[in-house]
């Protein structure tokens, strides 16, 4: 996966477009097919277990594409 820019927006794309369908399998299926699908298409392993296993850490809104808010 793509390094992090600082602002923590998504820069893999694909990546995140698949980890998306990932955890809507995971809604719909459970944990253990959306790993497999998340597996077949190419999710690094590691990733798709910190976000299938880490619920409390699922993004909340879609900031591919717009920066982190300034403090």
């Amino acid at each position: 996966m793509a390094e992090q820019s600082r602002n923590d927006a998504r820069t893999d794309a694909v990546t995140a477009g698949r980890v998306d369908e990932g955890l809507k399998l995971c809604e719909r299926y459970g944990i253990h097919p959306a790993l497999l699908f998340m597996e077949q298409v190419g999710v690094p392993r590691p990733v798709a277990l910190r976000v299938l296993c880490s619920p409390h850490h699922f993004r909340q809104r879609d900031r591919r594409t717009s920066p982190r808010p300034r403090r």
